[in-house]
Parts: C-alpha cells; structure tokens; sequence
C-alpha cells in the first residue's frame, strides 16, 4: 500500500502508512478517497488530528449524520437591525448623538455617525469584521485616530442599531443569543465606533459590549482614550 504524506497522513488516530494487516478493514482507495475529500473541504492538520482522536465525539455525530440518525444544524448569527438607538431612553438623562466636528461642543451640527447603518435590515455577525486599527508595531491607538482609521477604511462602522439589537437579543434568549454564540468563538468584547455620543458632560463616547465573568454587559467608554489589541470595533465591508 502507497503511504499518504503531509498533513493528512494520521486518520483515526493511525499512520497512514501502517502495515496492510493493520487496516485490513478499509480499501486502499477508500482511505484515499476520504483524504482527497478532507484536504478539498480545507481541513487543517489539527483537525485532521481532532477527527482522527474523536475529540468532542466527532467521529461518532458524523456516524450519526450519514446513518440518517441526526442531522447537523448550522447556528444562525443573524439579527435584525431595525430599531433606531436614543441615547436618552437606553443611558439616560443627558445623553445626545454627537453633532457636528470633534473638537465643537457636540450641540450643532448634523448627527456624528454612519447612516449606512440605516439600510441594514438584517446584520449577519459572521459577516461582522472585528478591527483593532493599530499599525505596525503599534500598542494601542488614539480613540479619535482609531476612529479616523475606521471611517477611511470605507467600511459601514456599526453604531446604535447593531448595538441594540444584539443587546435585546441576549437579554431574551441568554445562551441561545448571538453575543453568547460570538462569545464561544472567543469574542469577548465589541466597540460600536458607528456612534459617536455625547454624554452630560461634553464628553465624546461610544458604546461597549464586554464579558465580565459569564455574563455580558454594556458601558460606554471616552474616545480619549487610547485602544490596544483586545479593543476591536464593529463594522461590515462595504459593497
């Protein structure tokens, strides 16, 4: 038998390679066949290894799925963004959008904001591009030099609507919510530079969305300050 090479040389936690008594059980060409069809789906070598180990019962739901038994549900990451964001009625007194430039006094002007958050109906948050904005060698970013980066990236920044709708999402369906579904892929934090507030005391901010123990909460935070790494916000490609 010719032994597989690279990546895909351990399947069920054998070599590939090994004597031919010891995989009297399959055909040279099925082995083949699925090592052909793991590289075409772009499995990686860990995963491969994953398989291989059973790890998380793999093995045995995929036995499950071809037998007719069980049937492989994709989790969904869409939410509607429909619901307009009042900075009034979610934080309180006080609170306004921001209006005209950065360094005015937040009172007069148009609305500091994307408005092309308005056209999206329904947000797909697998689709959402968490950014940091930080150039090379960078340790972390003014939050109005971030904001700048975001803007001239030409993408749609999220604000208000995306925030909202994720926020009422988990307070409804907890476990089942997407900000829990992005949390168990290793999202633990979200910045909304899509809206740019004003708070009572003629402070600029955006809103926040973080884990702290196993739950989620929101703030808002100064773009003062400065964003490292770890502070990605939320935006979608533009097409």
């Amino acid at each position: 038998m010719a032994a597989l090479s690279g990546p895909l040389a351990k399947i069920n936690g054998t070599c590939a390679n090994r004597k031919e008594e010891d995989m009297s059980s399959y055909k040279e060409g099925q082995t083949h066949q699925l090592a052909n069809a793991l590289e075409a789906e772009g499995f990686t070598p860990e995963e491969v290894t994953a398989l291989g180990q059973n790890r998380s019962e793999a093995l045995t739901g995929l036995r499950l799925v071809l037998r007719g038994l069980a049937k492989i549900v994709r989790e969904c990451f869409k939410l509607e963004c429909q619901k307009s964001f009042s900075p009034e009625e979610f934080i309180g007194k006080g609170w306004t959008v921001w209006k005209g430039q950065a360094d005015g006094n937040g009172l007069e002007g148009e609305e500091d904001r994307d408005t092309r958050e308005d056209t999206l109906s329904v947000i797909d948050w697998e689709q959402v591009l968490l950014e940091d904005h930080l150039q090379e060698g960078e340790p972390s970013v003014h939050g109005e030099e971030k904001l700048r980066r975001a803007i001239a990236s030409g993408n749609i920044n999220l604000g208000g609507r995306a925030f909202l709708s994720l926020w009422e999402d988990y307070q409804t369906n907890r476990e089942s919510s997407v900000l829990e579904k992005l949390r168990r892929k290793g999202v633990t934090r979200i910045y909304f530079f899509g809206l740019r507030l004003r708070d009572p005391r003629g402070d600029r901010d955006v809103l926040y969305l973080y884990v702290c123990g196993s739950q989620w909460y929101w703030i808002c935070h100064w773009l003062s300050r400065h964003w490292n790494a770890s502070d990605p916000s939320a935006s979608l490609a533009s097409n």
